[in-house]
């Protein structure tokens, strides 16, 4: 089988073929040896329809044997070879799992993983939610985090920082945080059933996230997630913001608001190879 290419820039649309794939990574990462991570996007792959691209989920309906041969050509593609990527049933809350099992494809119902495993790969699928990575560079430990509006509302981003400090004793200012591709403030209308608890939930850091245009309310969500992290203790020097609005880009990545809900989903990644 020949090996997928790979693109890791995101400048404007590459030509690509069936076996091309896009990268997304923090640039500042490259500097710690064995670290892998990515968000893709949907080029390359095998599937078909509204689904087409590289689709990584079973849970869409798209063909599973499809998928399954998605999920091979993109972990030939990034470097991860016998390792698992373990992915969860999202269900868009704040409950975060530890991973130590290597053997585990799935973590059950969660939107959060964290582990301080090598040869374990957190992976999150999205389609417009903000899929967040984490990384304690020194420690060599990661999470991978998938927040939609009500994730976001529970402060899964917040709960994830704590976490790092309750279970492995790391503080904040030790982690990197890297928000990738999601719908964007150009895109993401909502109504006062999100806003006002957002509102309520994180007063004043919800300023820079919500405007309103010709009557009508926006989030960017991505902006929010990050001021919570901020604030959670993070330096600002220490985020990164990885790829375009999902909804603007949808040749590149799926998105469920624009393909009016039957799409694919991409997904976002992070693990350290074996030392």
């Amino acid at each position: 089988m020949d090996t997928p290419k790979l693109l890791q820039r995101f400048k404007e649309p590459p030509i690509i073929d069936a076996m091309e794939m896009v990268q997304l990574k923090v640039l500042q990462w490259d500097k710690h040896v064995g670290l892998l991570h990515g968000f893709m996007g949907r080029q390359g792959g095998k599937s078909v329809g509204p689904y087409s691209g590289l689709n990584v989920s079973y849970r869409v309906g798209d063909d599973a044997k499809v998928v399954s041969q998605n999920v091979c050509d993109m972990k030939l593609a990034v470097g991860i070879h016998d390792g698992r990527i373990v992915t969860m049933r999202q269900v868009h809350g704040d409950h975060i799992v530890a991973v130590t099992d290597k053997k585990l494809k799935e973590a059950g119902e969660a939107d959060g993983m964290i582990t301080g495993e090598s040869d374990i790969y957190l992976g999150v699928l999205t389609a417009d939610c903000v899929p967040i990575l984490f990384v304690a560079p020194k420690q060599r430990l990661t999470a991978a985090v998938h927040a939609g509006w009500r994730g976001t509302l529970a402060g899964i981003a917040d709960k994830t920082v704590r976490l790092f400090k309750s279970r492995y004793d790391i503080e904040a200012h030790d982690l990197e945080v890297a928000f990738g591709p999601s719908i964007g403030p150009c895109c993401y209308e909502v109504k006062e059933d999100v806003t006002v608890p957002l509102m309520k939930t994180w007063g004043r850091l919800t300023t820079p996230s919500i405007h309103v245009k010709e009557g009508k309310s926006f989030i960017n969500l991505r902006r929010l997630n990050r001021d919570i992290v901020r604030a959670s203790g993070v330096p600002g020097k220490q985020l990164f913001n990885v790829g375009p609005c999902t909804a603007c880009a949808m040749d590149q990545f799926f998105s469920y608001r624009r393909q009016g809900g039957e799409t694919g989903r991409q997904m976002s990644f992070i693990g350290w190879l074996p030392s």
